[in-house]
């Protein structure tokens, strides 16, 4: 190979769009081909049929916590177009509000202790087995934590004596969204690494972050010369174990390398099972269990969310997002939605209308003028206890297909399946991929991962740490 590495990536995900931007960054000829004509994938948009307004597939959200997916947004120019709130609106079954929010300048977790031990939603007993529980997990080192990524998050809870009244109040409400899966059944090592990054570590790690805009006008100038919209990719080609490009309907992309930024179940369709089979990266990914997540756009005749959001405490609907400035446009969430995807479309926008107007006073007279109701059915992989041994590596190994780089939330990351472990896996891709076409580089030019927010002094005082 002469002059800088000829690479593919397929899939215009977040994985797939991080991964290009920073190989381009450091030189690299990069083609990303993107099979629908909007990029970001599962955190992206469409357009409503009825209307032609763009619509998101899902409502996302970051965390302070997101590094990589902060330094991403900045990288593509659309970090202005994030709104940042340091209060966490929760309603409870009767409209109740509850605000959770940090003191400016006190270091974490000193910055919630006040909020938290006036948090009206939970009892005083509650509060009290919740701070015991944020102890024991400060005192959980990364090392101890991953020693519980076989043991289900239900069973550290009972170990800590947390009463279901308080999982039902306050960790369902974090877990359920933060992971995609019921509280009970997660990873302990998962639950124990969101409630550390998000609250514990770094006062600036719970601060919530929520788009402005559709998410697809995020990624309007993302800074990539070779960007093909509507191009679906047909196969790797590989000879003697290398590959050598893409096919693109009647033509192929030649390549030097290829990262795959798709979900998992597309590698079947795109690398051939000949090779496939002789690579260890993919032996185990059918271990891996698929969960959905269902978004419904409300729209109403009146404005009927004060806040921005709300984390519902009971459901149907978990989250609410006010998606206008009068607070009439509604996008609800149900992360973890399996028993949602067969339900009548009616059905659900009945019952949904009926807690928007239960929980909050503004919507007791309103009238739904009309929804729409997308379910992803494969939004992410279930962070079920032993799932990580079964989550593959960016890089090729030394017997596996040379110059095919994989790269999305379901790779070994160090995250779960989150837009922050998306970013990370993009990042991860494309720092290997240039220590094997570009050593020569210098490392700061190659490297590309976002170093995590800093443990402030009263969590490593307590034991935590990295």
């Amino acid at each position: 190979m002469t002059g800088p590495a000829r690479v593919v990536v397929v899939g215009g995900g977040l994985a797939g769009m991080a991964a290009a931007v920073a190989l381009e960054s450091a030189g690299a000829r990069v083609t990303l081909l993107e099979s629908r004509r909007f990029l970001g994938g599962r955190a992206g948009s469409f357009e409503d049929p009825q209307t032609g307004e763009l619509l998101d597939n899902c409502q996302h959200v970051l965390l302070g916590c997101c590094t990589n997916l902060i330094d991403f947004y900045k990288r593509i120019g659309a970090l202005h177009l994030i709104r940042f709130d340091r209060t966490i609106h929760f309603r409870d079954e009767r409209g109740r509000r509850h605000d959770l929010s940090g003191v400016r300048g006190l270091p974490a977790p000193l910055h919630l202790s006040s909020s938290l031990a006036r948090f009206s939603a939970l009892t005083v007993s509650e509060r009290a087995s919740l701070i015991r529980a944020m102890v024991a997990m400060m005192a959980t080192d990364a090392r101890q934590r991953d020693v519980l990524a076989d043991v289900p998050f239900g069973d550290w809870l009972d170990r800590h004596r947390q009463p279901e009244s308080l999982v039902r109040k306050f960790y369902d409400v974090l877990v359920i969204s933060g992971l995609n899966e019921r509280t009970r059944d997660v990873s302990a090592a998962y639950a124990l690494q969101l409630f550390q990054e998000s609250l514990l570590a770094n006062a600036q790690g719970y601060v919530v972050g929520v788009p402005n805009c559709p998410l697809s006008q995020l990624y309007a100038s993302v800074p990539l010369r070779d960007l093909r919209l509507g191009a679906r990719a047909g196969e790797v080609q590989i000879f003697k174990g290398r590959v050598t490009g893409v096919t693109f309907g009647d033509e192929a992309v030649p390549a030097d390398a290829v990262v795959v930024a798709t979900n998992h179940h597309a590698l079947d369709r795109l690398v051939p099972h000949e090779w496939s089979a002789r690579d260890n990266r993919f032996a185990s990914l059918d271990q891996l269990q698929s969960v959905p997540i269902l978004g419904a756009h409300l729209w109403f005749d009146r404005p009927v969310l004060r806040e921005p959001h709300a984390a519902l405490i009971g459901g149907p609907l978990q989250w609410v997002f006010a998606r206008d400035q009068r607070g009439s446009a509604l996008h609800g969430v149900i992360s973890a939605a399996r028993e949602w995807i067969d339900r009548p479309r009616d059905e659900m926008l009945s019952m949904f209308e009926e807690q928007v107007r239960n929980t909050f006073s503004e919507a007791r007279e309103a009238k739904l003028l009309r929804g729409n109701i997308v379910v992803e059915k494969r939004a992410t992989f279930s962070p079920l206890p032993g799932v990580e041994r079964f989550r593959p590596a960016q890089a090729p190994p030394r017997d596996g297909i040379q110059g095919l780089y994989l790269a999305g939330d379901y790779t070994h990351t160090g995250w779960p399946a989150t837009m922050e472990g998306a970013v990370r896996s993009g990042y991860l891709a494309a720092e290997a991929l240039l220590a094997e076409f570009a050593p020569e580089l210098p490392v700061h030019k190659r490297t590309f991962l976002a170093e995590d927010l800093p443990i402030q002094w009263p969590a490593r005082l307590l034991g935590y740490s990295r």
